[in-house]
């Protein structure tokens, strides 16, 4: 993994078709401009995942994602406003600004619920030929988890700050969580600038995670605080 900006990024060719043609295949490809200038004001990006750390003591159970990120006003002429980046299915509890999803089934919804015209979604390139000007291309194609890919986008964009809220795994078997994980301190190693802090009032972050200088543990508490939610 390289450490990639989009400020450096201003397209990319995709594969839209492969044949064989006189035995040699010939692969068909279509230029896709960068369609996106973020113009963020804080630096300070939230990942959002469904994991168990959601839940929290201090709020009685799972934080809410409406009113405590999508109102977010972030303080004083919007100083602290997070940018959100969602995954797993948190399209369902608030307007997101940027939101991956790779599963055609969940892109289907999100599309007949007409989301994906108040928010950015991402997806792969299969998925973005298949729905013209629905859906954005991850930049480089970048793979991986929704989580792991939503942070590496927060990174992508200049974010200097990413707080990592339920991003702990859901249901998936341990191999699937194991990967997020490892995708994870991928990340955190390629940005070593970008401040990573996962907000958890009881788990324990990953030791993959915490090894890394640029990794910090909050509490729900300490998080709501410094970004005056």
């Amino acid at each position: 993994m390289s450490e990639r900006y989009r400020t450096e990024y201003d397209g990319e060719f995709v594969i839209i078709n492969n044949t064989i043609k006189d035995g040699k295949k010939v692969q068909e490809r279509e230029w896709i401009d960068n369609p996106i200038e973020n113009q963020h004001i804080s630096g300070c990006a939230v990942v959002i995942g469904n994991g168990e750390s959601r839940y929290s003591t201090n709020f009685n159970g799972k934080f809410d994602l409406k009113d405590n990120i999508e109102k977010h006003a972030g303080w004083h002429l919007g100083r602290k406003r997070l940018q959100s980046y969602g995954t797993e299915g948190c399209w369902k509890e608030m307007q997101c600004d940027f939101y991956i999803e790779y599963d055609k089934e969940n892109l289907a919804e999100i599309s007949e619920q007409k989301y994906s015209e108040k928010a950015t979604v991402y997806s792969n390139a299969r998925n973005c030929i298949s729905n013209p000007g629905e859906f954005y291309l991850v930049p480089y194609g970048q793979r991986g988890t929704s989580v792991s890919v939503a942070a590496w986008l927060a990174c992508f964009d200049g974010h200097k700050e990413v707080y990592l809220v339920g991003v702990d795994g859901t249901n998936d078997d341990q191999g699937t969580n194991q990967k997020k994980i490892n995708e994870l301190a991928t990340i955190m190693i390629t940005y070593p600038s970008v401040q990573f802090i996962y907000v958890s009032d009881g788990k324990l972050a990953p030791s993959e995670w915490r090894q890394n200088r640029n990794f910090v543990q909050w509490t729900y508490h300490q998080f709501v605080s410094h970004c005056d939610i």
